[in-house]
């Protein structure tokens, strides 16, 4: 057994034991496939002999205040019975705390006698499996009122795990307890516990609210014809009293739905089947483990194995799930498997590693390269302070090696100083620094915005400066002698931005020991900047929503409103209209920000404000300052995704670097590495410079290999060909020009050198290209790997020019 198959048994044998070991997140895993595998399917009609008469919210705003009369069940079992169906079980646990409903409790029991097939609900306490019986410390019944001896009831407990599981039967002392929905069914079960199985949305039940039930008696509807030997659960689903759980299918669903569920599991035997759980977690890491032998996921063979695996296991358990509701651990499939994948990625990668371990990232053949210069001068220093005279082949050596090194530590931009030049008018307005035409636009816009009282949403990424344009349109406002008050949404959580947006009174929460002021009332008169607005939650938008639509706020544990008179400016980072679409945030409340509103543009599509910010950030910093033409053209070309605040942090940044050297001057060195990535002296120049010294002779490319530190000779071949590609490219496939721009040199013979080299490279690939007869562009890189291969990915854009310019010119 190889090393490889050891690796790879290994990982998947660690997968699979920190799964066996942290068996909740296991059995979270699960229950997310699972899940998803249900929602999938697209779910399966509950049973039609089960009927929801639910209480909603709609319903007790008119029947009044919960809990709801008595009479109203009584009415209702009354109604029912007449129409004979074959069960009511009331969902609601009707308690004899509520002095005011024993009045009616006589009422109901006549009425449940004289039903003779109502099931009332009872409670459990605390619940405990011991030698696989349920056992409760205590089980709440109804009023007493309204028992007797006949009188059947059921609990409504379940247990929340990896799912929802209902104990069947609960005993306390002497006393066995059923559950609401096995009393339901009215059969024997031998299981003792039900996991549910949340087949559909639970609107897939027949269902009528309370009042819509009541309209179908009064109005004598065909429809109560259907309710003939039914099940009917009576309960609430107003979200405020009810409560809800999520399932595959619903955000919330009601505990009558969670019951309903069950009953409909009992009477078609479909809850979900446990019984080759345990099985699954033994079988899948062995199926796994046998997989291993297959070798390597990059042979093309093992790559389809693999995907037929995964598609096999996939949709066998898709259907175990969906047809025979049995629950597996797929976890112990999918990760571990996944786990593999990587393994094998990781092997390929580190076998690749070690094919072309003198293949050197540039940067490290550059430093390397630099060390060998620093001790090669050191050597000939040497040797010319022993040689007594001046030997002029020494003195012209450590001046070329002296010229080397420098150029290696820095280019000659990074030590000449910047001129920093700006096109068009400079404009400072309220410390907005800019010279673009975009931002000409913004300021305009805040002119014409600011006087009017109109709320007004600024947008735009992070550090572009939306707290600025906010603060300027205060000053140009009517109440620009009132106060700005500025507060930052997102940094806040729910409760903490309420009370610090408006307030609260003493003794609303512990710590609260005298009335506070919040953000609006201290800006009353005058304006409020609400930044990161997008980052509220919808409980707070509401309390926005009311204060924008009336100006009146609630303190926190206050009864009274108070009205302010405040100017709103809102700004986020985010797209508003998107995170509307996405339910994440309110229409009504975007509108009412929106009245107007004021972009700000990245600085990357300004590029024009860059040289007239950094100069105005460096004057701050020090009126002395300087920067490199290296560094300015570094600040020029880097992307800025913080925008001004990050450009400005730079240069804070760099200026304390260079004053802590004694500097006046910033450089490269100062920058963060990610900004002068790209303006280092590179590799390709290096190539290029050796070759032309070279004079592209036939033994250049192994002459330069030794020279840049015995590097592979494919390393250099492969530079030179990616750099050949990718003029061509840039000079628009003109032959002749890409000659005088690589050559670097006036000679003809060096011209024919090069041209040659240019014609070899090309003429390789229009055969290669007259072999294939396809002229799909994916299909022939797929075929032409191997000119990829070795070439530096960077080339990789200027070779599929290069192919596509032959397709294009019918060379096949």
């Amino acid at each position: 057994m190889n090393r490889k198959i050891i690796t790879r048994i290994g990982v998947v044998i660690f997968a699979s034991l920190v799964l066996y070991i942290a068996q909740s997140f296991r059995e979270d895993v699960d229950a997310s496939i699972n899940n998803f595998f249900v929602k999938m399917s697209g779910g399966t009609s509950p049973d039609t002999n089960i009927i929801i008469i639910h209480f909603s919210e709609q319903d007790i705003a008119q029947l009044g205040p919960w809990p709801i009369k008595r009479n109203y069940y009584a009415l209702l079992i009354n109604q029912l019975t007449k129409l004979e169906v074959k069960k009511i079980g009331i969902e609601i646990f009707l308690s004899s705390r509520f002095v005011t409903q024993s009045v009616y409790d006589n009422l109901l029991k006549k009425e449940i006698e004289r039903s003779g097939r109502v099931v009332l609900s009872s409670i459990a306490g605390r619940i405990n499996e011991i030698n696989n019986l349920y056992l409760t410390d205590s089980l709440s019944f109804p009023s007493p009122k309204l028992l007797n001896e006949e009188f059947l009831t059921g609990h409504l407990n379940y247990i929340r795990n990896s799912g929802y599981s209902i104990p069947l039967i609960i005993r306390n002392n002497d006393i066995r307890e059923k559950a609401f929905s096995l009393q339901l069914a009215g059969i024997e079960y031998e299981a003792k516990s039900l996991e549910i199985n949340f087949i559909s949305r639970w609107a897939g039940f027949k269902k009528y609210s309370a009042l819509e039930f009541t309209d179908l008696v009064f109005n004598k509807s065909s429809k109560l014809n259907k309710f003939k030997n039914k099940v009917v659960i009576i309960g609430i689903s107003d979200p405020q009293i009810a409560v809800s759980i999520q399932t595959p299918f619903d955000d919330q669903l009601p505990g009558i739905a969670l019951h309903a569920f069950a009953l409909d599991n009992i009477i078609n035997s479909r809850g979900i089947n446990n019984s080759y759980y345990i099985f699954s977690i033994l079988l899948f890491p062995i199926l796994i483990l046998a997989f291993i032998f297959y070798r390597s996921l990059f042979d093309k063979k093992v790559v389809l194995k693999y995907l037929l695996l995964g598609i096999f296991i996939l949709t066998f358990s898709f259907l175990l799930v969906n047809l025979f509701y049995w629950k597996t651990s797929l976890a112990l499939f999918v990760i571990p498997f996944i786990a593999l994948i990587a393994c094998d990625f990781v092997l390929h990668f580190l076998e690749g590693q070690s094919e072309l371990k003198d293949v050197l990232d540039e940067t490290t053949l550059l430093r390397n390269l630099l060390h060998a210069k620093e001790n090669q001068l050191l050597t000939l220093q040497k040797e010319f302070d022993t040689a007594g005279e001046e030997p002029s082949r020494l003195v012209e050596k450590i001046k070329a090696l002296k010229s080397d090194i420098e150029r290696l530590k820095e280019n000659e931009d990074d030590r000449s100083e910047a001129k920093i030049v700006i096109e068009g008018n400079v404009e400072n307005f309220n410390e907005i620094v800019y010279t673009s035409t975009s931002m000409a636009n913004v300021i305009e816009i805040i002119k014409k915005a600011a006087p009017t009282d109109a709320t007004i949403l600024i947008t735009g990424e992070s550090g572009t400066g939306k707290e600025l344009v906010a603060h300027s349109i205060h000053l140009l406002s009517k109440r620009k002698d009132k106060k700005f008050v500025a507060v930052n949404c997102g940094a806040l959580t729910d409760s903490i931005l309420e009370s610090e947006l408006f307030g609260y009174v003493r003794g609303a929460f512990t710590g609260a020991f005298a009335d506070k002021q919040g953000r609006f009332e201290l800006a009353n008169e005058g304006t409020i900047f609400l930044d990161e607005v997008g980052e509220t939650s919808e409980n707070f938008q509401v309390k926005m929503l009311r204060v924008l639509q009336s100006g009146e706020i609630e303190k926190v544990g206050s009864t009274t409103t108070n009205k302010v008179n405040v100017r709103v400016v809102a700004a986020t980072n985010k797209d508003l209209s998107v995170r509307v679409k996405e339910k994440k945030f309110r229409e009504d409340l975007y509108y009412r920000l929106n009245v107007i509103m004021i972009n700000i543009p990245p600085l990357r599509e300004r590029k024009e404000d860059i040289n007239v910010l950094a100069k105005s950030f460096l004057q701050a910093e020090s009126p002395d300052i300087i920067i490199s033409k290296a560094v300015l053209q570094a600040l020029n070309d880097y992307k800025w995704k913080g925008n001004v605040r990050e450009l400005q942090s730079v240069i804070k940044r760099a200026a304390i670097f260079a004053k802590s050297e004694q500097r006046n001057f910033i450089r490269l060195s100062d920058l963060p590495k990610e900004i002068v990535k790209e303006t280092r002296y590179t590799f390709d120049d290096l190539v290029i410079e050796s070759l032309r010294s070279k004079k592209f002779s036939h033994s250049s490319i192994t002459e330069t290999a030794n020279e840049l530190g015995n590097v592979n000779r494919t390393l250099i071949a492969e530079n030179f060909r990616g750099v050949i590609l990718k003029s061509l490219v840039e000079n628009e496939f003109n032959v002749e020009q890409t000659v005088l721009l690589v050559s670097g040199s006036d000679e003809d013979e060096i011209h024919k050198r090069v041209q040659a080299k240019i014609q070899t490279f090309l003429s390789n690939i229009e055969n290669d290209l007259k072999k294939i007869e396809t002229e799909n562009f994916a299909e022939l890189k797929n075929r032409f790997s191997s000119k990829y291969k070795n070439l530096p990915v960077k080339f990789h854009q200027y070779l599929d020019e290069v192919i596509k310019w032959n397709i294009k010119n019918g060379i096949k």
